[in-house]
This record gives structure tokens, sequence and C-alpha cells, in this order.
């Protein structure tokens, strides 16, 4: 993001919420150039030197790329509520959020819950790091950790019952939605106020936190898991995007455009 100056946002490093004036780095008016701008997927790219970004040496571009969305997507919520040791972090879905979020919970010393509807993924989430799993749709299985999450990272983009959620929170313990479900979402007032439970959401992070985040990543040797894909398979990637078939980024190789 390009940041205009009139408020605070970006001298508290909180560029995302800028209200006025920002120029995103992709499909946003131009307003020094004109036309639409066309981030990652363009030949060359020209920004301020304060809205770059280090990439560590000993990390792979390729799969660090990802880091750039999914990574500080989840990495700014985890940090902000304060994950870490003696924490109990739940992740509701596994797909490119999802992953990201387990790995890095798991890094800042939390004990890592993925809650799922896919039984094909609970070996996975586990290969990633996750200290357990649960499937969704089975009761018993979702009452095994009630009271005792103190923070969901809620990733899924489709309208879904959050109330489920609300109610396995500890007292004081947060929902946080970085998923875009289309439709809105009820939430029930009890489930709210029993336990002093709070349902909140979150963007991407500041440049600042954003290296801080690579910083993280590279000592802890988190990346995502990718697929790298020529610029002649995007159609292709599309496809199997609609079918839920990667796991769990596509990148592609800006060499073969």
């Amino acid at each position: 993001m390009d940041s205009c100056g009139h408020c605070s946002s970006c001298e508290h490093s909180m560029e995302m919420f800028c209200s006025e004036g920002v120029t995103y780095s992709f499909n946003s008016p131009d307003k020094h150039l004109g036309g639409m701008t066309f981030g990652g997927f363009s030949k060359s790219y020209v920004c301020k030197e304060s809205a770059t970004l280090k990439m560590p040496k000993n990390i792979d571009l390729a799969s660090a790329a990802p880091l750039l969305c999914a990574g500080i997507t989840v990495y700014s919520p985890l940090r902000h509520w304060q994950a870490g040791p003696g924490k109990v972090v739940g992740v509701i879905g596994i797909g490119g959020l999802g992953h990201m979020a387990i790995k890095i919970a798991k890094a800042m010393g939390a004990r890592v819950i993925v809650y799922t509807t896919s039984p094909s993924k609970v070996a996975d989430a586990k290969r990633l790091g996750a200290d357990d799993a649960v499937l969704s749709t089975d009761e018993f299985q979702m009452a095994k950790y009630s009271g005792r999450v103190d923070l969901f990272i809620d990733t899924v983009s489709a309208k879904h019952d959050v109330n489920a959620y609300l109610n396995l929170l500890a007292i004081d313990g947060s929902v946080v939605l970085v998923g875009l479900p289309n439709e809105p979402l009820e939430i029930g007032a009890f489930n709210v106020i029993a336990g002093r439970r709070s349902f909140a959401g979150s963007n991407i992070g500041g440049i600042a936190e954003t290296q801080e985040m690579l910083s993280f990543c590279a000592e802890h040797n988190i990346t995502a898991d990718i697929e790298l894909i020529s610029a002649a398979q995007v159609n292709e990637a599309m496809e199997r995007l609609e079918n839920n078939d990667v796991k769990y980024r596509f990148v592609i190789d800006m060499s073969t455009l």
C-alpha cells in the first residue's frame, strides 16, 4: 500500500486501516499514473522505499510469497490477541489461511486445535503442527475443548455458524474472523455476554508488522505449502481452486509470463 499522509494510521504502523488516499498494490485506481494497479502480476513495480520489505536470506522466495498475504493475515491477530505459551488457539478451516495459522500459532508456543469439516484433513492438520484436530460436524468432538479455547482464528469465507465456536471460548476469549463470507453472520447475544466473549475481525498488517512476521517465519523456518505453476497454468489453477484442489497456495513463476 502507498499511504497519503492524511491520517495517523501510518504513524502507528497501521496503514491497512487508512481511511482515504490509499493506493492498493493490485486492482486499485492508480492516483499517480492513472489506470489500475496490477501488483505482483506486473513485470515491473515502483513504490516508495517505506512500502518495501526485506526478504530474509534464508527463506525460499516462492514459498515465502504467500506470507505477504496469508502469513500476515493470520500473524497480525495472533500477535494482537497474544497467542503464546499457556494459550489455546483454535483454527477454523484448513486452507491457504488456516495452514499458515497452524504453523505460526504453534511457533508462538500456543496449543493449537484445528476445527475442520473434512475428515481427510485431520491427518494433515497434525502434519502442519496442530496438537489436535476436531471434526466440527461431530458434537462429541466439538465438546472436547468447551470453555478452554482462548482464541479462534476463523478463516472460513462462507456462511457458517460462529456461535458454535463462541460457545467453546474460555472467559474473555475471542473469535477473530479473517475470512470473508459473502453473507452476514448472525451472533446470539447470550453467546457473547456469557463469559465476556468477543467476536472480532482482523485485516492484514502494516509494513512494520509484516517485516516482523517475515523475520519470525525465517527464524522458525516457516513458509507456505505451495504448488509453483507457470503463467500458462493460471486457468487450470482457477478451476482447481473452485474444486478445492490445492494444498495450500498456488504461486505463479513470473519468469514464465
